[in-house]
């Protein structure tokens, strides 16, 4: 099963309109595609604070001289914390926004945590 934290805009109408669901736990595609995963995202500032630190690790590695495994664990190393750290940027601009937590949703999959958690929902946003 996968968690979900449900953030939703306080201005909507209704509970399901602007609800947004952000997995939480490691994310893949942000680990294997930081900075394409950052922009599909709208994280702007977070894209380019990637770019940069790929560049200077990049940087770092050739002025050091280091062989391509230790280029590879510095690599897999930042690709790691992007991944684990990822959903937490995610829900901190949606916070910034200004939406709010509605709650926690539990599924297999998007579709289905996103129908229990509206089934189970029986308040109204103001």
């Amino acid at each position: 099963m996968r968690v979900y934290t449900v953030l939703v805009d306080p201005a909507a109408t209704a509970t399901d309109q602007n609800a947004v669901l952000v997995r939480e736990g490691f994310s893949w595609p942000a680990a294997l595609f930081t900075v394409l995963w950052a922009l599909y995202h709208r994280l702007w500032l977070w894209a380019a604070i990637l770019f940069a630190v790929v560049a200077v690790l990049g940087a770092g590695a050739a002025w050091l001289g280091l062989d391509a495994v230790s280029r590879a664990a510095i690599q897999l190393g930042y690709m790691a914390l992007v991944g684990l750290h990822a959903e937490d940027w995610r829900r901190r601009r949606l916070v910034k926004r200004g939406y709010i937590f509605a709650g926690v949703a539990v599924g297999r999959n998007l579709v289905t945590a996103e129908q229990r958690f509206f089934d189970r929902q029986s308040f109204v946003f103001k």
